[in-house]
This record gives C-alpha cells, sequence and structure tokens, in this order.
C-alpha cells in the first residue's frame, strides 16, 4: 500500500513540474520565442531526452545534449554536432557556451583537408551568436562573441566595434562567478578601434581603459592581475602613442615617401582542381638587420576564388556591392551551393607563392558554375607593426601603378555614428573557367569588372 502511494506521489509531482515548468520562469517566454513547436522539432531523439522535456527538465535535458555534443567534437563528427546545438539552443536558451562554442565550431572548426574553414558557414555562425545576443541581453559575453568573430575570423575590425563597445559598457566583473566583464576584455575595443585604422579613438578609449583599470584596483589591492593590467594598458597606450607621432606627426613621417610595391598576380591551374597563386609584394628592404637574419615576413595576401558573380561583404574582396548578402534572416545549416576557397599566403622577401589543392573536397568545392574570379589582395590594416611602421596603419606609405585601390571603409559604432577613413590596397582580380579546373590546365586573365 504504501510503495503505491509512493508512487502516485511521485506521478503527481512529475505532473505538477510540468505543469508549473512555465510559472517557475515568468520571463521564460520573454527569453524564448521560438519554444512554440518545440516537440516536434525533436523527432528523433532518443526518449529519455524526449521524455524528460515534457517533465520539465528541459535544461537538465540541455545539458545532457550538450555533453554528447562535445563528444561528437572531440571524435571529429562535426555533422552531428549541428542538430545538437539547435536543439540545445532552444531547449536552453540561457546556454552561453552552446553559443559561443557552437558558434566558434559552425566559423572555425568545418574545414578541409588542408584546415582552410568552409566560408558559406559565417552567416550560419554570426546568426547563432545575433540570436544568443537576442537571447541574453544582459550579459557581455554574447556581445563579446560576437565581436571576436567579426575581428578574428572575418578580419573586419570596423564592424567588431560597436560589439565590443556594448560589451565595454557591463561593469567590471570581481571575480568568475559573478557578472560582468573581466578587465582586460576591455582592451579588445581600443585594439579594435586600431585596426580599423581609428588611431584617435584608440587612444581615447587606452585613456578610459587605465581609468577603468585604476578604480578597480584600489578596490581589490591584494589581487596581482589588478595592477598587470595597469601596466599593459599604459605601455599599450605609450605605444600607440609613440607609433602615430612617427607615423604621421614627425616631420617627415616614416611612413613617407610611398613604396612602391609592384604589385603582381599569377594563378596556373597545375592539376585538376589545384591552382598555383604566386605574386609580388615588394615592401622593400627596410627592416633591420635583426629582422633580415630571422627572415621576417612582412605580411601575408588574402585569397578568394568564388563563382562569378557571388557577393558576400563577409569575403575580403572589397566589392562595392556586396552589401548584406551574407546575412541569415532566420538562423539555419543551409549554405549557398557555390564555390567559395579563402586562403592567405606569406609574403616572403617581396614575394608569394602558394599551391591550394581543392580536389579532395567536393562538398565544399563542387565546381558548378562555368566561370570563377580570383581575387587577390594585401590589406594593410592587418599588416604586422613593424610593417605598419614603414607604410602606416591605412597604408599611407604604400603605393602602386597599376593595383593601388583607395576603399572608404566605414565603421558604425554601437550609437549609429560613422567614421568613415580611406584606406589603401592593393588588389587584382582574376579569372578561371570551370573547364580549366577540372581539366588541370590554363592560366586565369585578369578581371576588370569588379574595379
Amino acid at each position: 500500500m504504501r510503495r503505491l502511494q509512493l508512487i502516485l506521489a511521485v506521478l503527481a509531482l512529475w505532473v505538477l513540474s510540468a505543469a508549473l515548468q512555465t510559472a517557475i520562469d515568468p520571463h521564460r517566454k520573454q527569453f524564448e520565442p521560438k519554444v512554440q513547436g518545440l516537440f516536434g522539432k525533436m523527432t528523433g531523439l532518443p526518449t529519455e531526452y524526449i521524455f524528460g522535456t515534457m517533465l520539465g527538465f528541459r535544461e537538465v535535458v540541455a545539458g545532457a545534449l550538450w555533453v554528447r555534443a562535445d563528444s561528437f567534437f572531440h571524435e571529429g563528427n562535426y555533422d552531428a554536432i549541428l542538430p545538437i546545438i539547435r536543439l540545445v539552443t532552444w531547449l536552453d536558451p540561457h546556454n552561453l557556451d552552446v553559443y559561443s562554442t557552437g558558434a566558434w565550431h559552425i566559423g572555425y572548426n568545418f574545414t578541409d583537408t588542408e584546415q582552410r574553414s568552409d566560408r558559406r558557414y559565417l552567416s550560419a555562425a554570426l546568426k547563432l551568436l545575433e540570436e544568443g545576443v537576442e537571447n541574453n541581453p544582459d550579459v557581455y559575453d554574447m556581445y563579446f562573441e560576437m565581436g571576436w568573430m567579426w575581428y578574428d575570423k572575418i578580419k573586419q575590425a570596423n564592424n567588431s566595434v560597436q560589439w565590443f563597445q556594448k560589451a565595454y559598457e557591463f561593469p567590471n566583473r570581481p571575480d568568475e562567478y559573478s557578472p560582468g566583464i573581466p578587465p582586460a576584455r576591455r582592451h579588445m575595443l581600443a585594439h579594435a578601434w586600431e585596426k580599423a585604422g581609428l588611431i584617435d579613438q584608440a587612444l581615447l578609449t587606452w585613456q578610459d581603459i587605465l581609468q577603468k583599470h585604476e578604480q578597480y584596483y584600489q578596490q581589490h589591492k591584494k589581487e596581482y592581475m589588478a595592477k598587470v593590467q595597469i601596466d599593459v594598458a599604459k605601455h599599450n597606450y605609450t605605444l600607440t602613442e609613440l607609433r602615430q607621432y612617427r607615423r604621421y606627426l614627425k616631420q617627415p613621417p616614416d611612413t613617407q615617401p610611398p613604396i612602391d610595391v609592384k604589385f603582381d598576380v599569377k594563378v596556373r591551374v597545375v592539376e585538376p582542381k589545384i591552382i598555383e597563386v604566386s605574386g609580388t609584394v615588394d615592401l622593400g628592404n627596410y627592416f633591420d638587420e635583426q629582422m633580415q637574419k630571422v627572415d621576417f615576413r612582412p605580411g601575408r595576401v588574402d585569397v578568394v576564388l568564388r563563382d562569378e558573380g557571388y557577393k558576400s561583404s563577409i569575403l575580403p574582396t572589397d566589392e562595392k556591392e556586396a552589401g548584406e548578402v551574407w546575412r541569415q534572416k532566420v538562423f539555419t545549416f543551409d549554405v549557398p551551393d557555390v564555390t567559395i576557397m579563402q586562403e592567405q599566403i606569406a609574403i616572403i622577401k617581396g614575394k608569394f607563392k602558394r599551391k591550394i589543392d581543392m580536389s579532395k573536397d567536393p562538398m565544399m568545392y563542387s565546381f558548378k558554375a562555368p566561370r570563377y574570379v580570383v581575387t587577390v589582395r594585401f590589406n594593410p590594416l592587418y599588416a604586422p607593426p613593424q610593417t605598419q611602421d614603414r607604410i602606416g596603419w591605412r597604408g599611407e606609405g604604400l603605393t602602386d601603378k597599376r593595383y593601388l585601390r583607395v576603399d572608404q571603409v566605414t565603421t558604425v559604432d554601437k550609437d549609429g555614428k560613422t567614421y568613415t577613413v580611406p584606406v589603401r590596397r592593393v588588389r587584382k582580380h582574376l579569372l578561371l573557367t570551370r573547364e580549366q579546373l577540372l581539366s588541370g590546365k590554363g592560366e586565369a586573365v585578369e578581371y576588370t569588372e569588379l574595379e
């Protein structure tokens, strides 16, 4: 009899927990606008996961699924991770790790056999982070992760500024278990301003960071890193100010006269679906003797191959009308059925050369279009500091008789204020045909329709 009563009591509690799930968190609907129809989307999950969800243990189920996803990652089974990421964010939209780690998998870890990431998935990674921001507006993490994706993976610091600004607004985190932003992460906003070519804004940000670090230190004098953060910020501020003086303010500045880099590019098809990209970016022999001994590499060129006519502003092609083609309206793992390859090649003693093999990954490089555009460029905004000492942050000390392009790069801050600066780059577009790529023979011709 007592056993029957216990079973009935447990069943009653289960029913009650399911009925009261929404009431437990009165704000759930506000943060989970996409919960409707969830159970239909869980078709195919093991019974225990569906049963647990129906009983109200959605966060528990989400955690169990995420542990399973982590095991798939370590096994290299990335395709299996995608549906789990989607399910976990539906079940528990406040699980920050799923958004940040999921976007990292999508943006960085879907690669070909030569470890080039599949750029078609970048829009999905950005949309996942955007969803994370919408569902978690009161924590800094998602804003910071979005800024980092733009800054590091896409390498468009101008688009990272507004996200780092939003993260910057949060108060200091006194310890790892409290809300707020870790003080050292504020530094990324200053670095983003600098990479966007806006040095005055970078210096103003370093000044504000120093003030915040000193206030933090007054309350945490026993914390070793509190003092270190002040020293790092002072060093970065002083170094940036010194570089600004040498590159622009002193007479004559170190960036003048401009160097003619004699930029040129050749692209040959050497085997079926294998191309060789070679060329010159002669940045001159201005490095000191120590730099020359270590074979210093003054930068890299970006190489992008894509279907003719395909435009996306998150590719380093600088097409003026690429716009917002990349943006997903609704998060999906479906990617456009196009061929996109992006690579970087190091410049060594004024030259660059590399074979790029796209023959082993037909799912990533389908080559269905009749023609393909290859864009090769050198971007001073992401050049090493030693190179920028000679050519400037925005390429003021760089020129070329044939391929110099002056692009207007716009940064929009969190308040909608715009900053537009000219950036001098060298860039060349070339054209290959599907027949050349599949036959393994042919040389690209210059393509002038994009400038």
